[in-house]
């Protein structure tokens, strides 16, 4: 049976965003922000070709430095319209930019180790979020480390940068349905079911958390709540092939 390694590039992307427009709208001129608000339309549209062309015919390279210029904001969205797309280069080429064009925010660097975490390239994710960390002691930096220790193996490492993130903000669910991974893969069961538990309490919404939880239930010997449990995940996410084939086994072991 197959636990389900996840984490949210989409979560972590869009609470950026939302933060983004927020802080940057009022500091540019409405008439310099009027083709990034189009664009941004677009892309909620999920016409992402359409927002493209339409930073492609704003974007002015010569002003990424200037004040009060739209290019971060036009280079941020298309930043994650690319990675959205699998454009992993052009999304890392418009990120960077972003990093440069704002040396103090922490966010095109966090999203540059999302990206790399995407391509399963852990150690550039490492790099880039220790560059984050430089600048703030941000809970989803030290979540990108256990993560991307977690995809190299090192899984005590991992637990150590997670339960780090965890301490920082205990509200965080992705931390601790990755901390219940990583303790799985140490045979720590008891104390990956805790953490799924508490993944659980926090996202009870989440197919993903109720699979892995189920899956530790199965580990720890009690079919009856683990059958309980990937019920409720096959309900809230009847397509994952992942899932259903969990759900079958796990009832087949009830029988």
């Amino acid at each position: 049976m197959r636990i389900i390694n996840f984490y949210y590039l989409g979560y972590i992307t869009v609470k950026f965003k939302i933060f983004f427009i927020s802080v940057f709208v009022l500091a540019i001129p409405m008439m310099l922000f009027a083709d990034y608000d189009k664009a941004l339309k677009l892309f909620e549209q999920m016409k992402y070709d359409d927002a493209l062309t339409e930073i492609a015919s704003s974007l002015d390279v010569s002003r990424d430095f200037e004040p009060n210029s739209p290019n971060y904001n036009l280079r941020y969205l298309a930043g994650h319209i690319h990675a959205k797309k699998g454009n992993y280069e052009s999304a890392l080429t418009h990120l960077k930019r972003c990093a440069e064009i704002q040396k103090d925010s922490i966010n095109p660097l966090i999203d540059i180790a999302f990206v790399y975490i995407d391509q399963k390239r852990y150690t550039d994710a490492i790099a880039w979020a220790r560059k984050a960390l430089q600048i703030k002691q941000a809970p989803v930096a030290y979540y990108i480390l256990g993560l991307s220790y977690s995809g190299i193996g090192s899984y005590w490492q991992a637990k150590e940068y997670l339960e780090k993130a965890i301490s920082l903000d205990p509200e965080m669910y992705y931390a601790y349905n990755e901390l219940g991974n990583v303790l799985m893969f140490l045979g720590r069961i008891t104390q990956a079911q805790t953490a799924y538990s508490a993944a659980y309490a926090l996202a009870p919404s989440s197919a993903l958390i109720c699979n892995n939880l189920a899956m530790s239930y199965v580990q720890a010997g009690d079919v009856k709540k683990a059958v309980e449990i990937i019920e409720k995940a096959r309900k809230l996410a009847p397509d994952n092939y992942v899932i259903v084939e969990n759900y079958n086994r796990i009832v087949s072991l009830k029988k």
